[in-house]
């Protein structure tokens, strides 16, 4: 009769290695997000600041100027990790 197979544990080094190729992975996707978002947010009132300036007469444009400053604070939730040094 055969023994049935146990888990392997992982030793300390295979777990950091592990974790650290997990963790390069989300850097690598999560970096550019970063720095996307970061110079959106940066870019951004100089878009919807026009908008404002000639009023809001259009319901349409009302809506424009909400979504936009909706985007703006989502770009500077979502960038405000990002430094160009890194």
């Amino acid at each position: 009769m055969s023994r049935p197979s146990t888990p392997t544990a992982l030793n300390a080094d295979q777990l950091a290695s592990t974790l650290s190729g997990a963790l390069s992975g989300y850097e690598t996707i999560l970096r550019p997000i970063e720095a996307i978002a970061f110079w959106a947010a940066v870019v951004m009132p100089f878009v919807y600041l026009p908008l404002l300036l000639t009023g809001l007469e259009t319901s349409s444009e009302q809506v424009a100027v909400v979504a936009l400053v909706a985007v703006h604070v989502l770009s500077l939730v979502v960038g405000k990790r990002y430094s160009p040094q890194r």
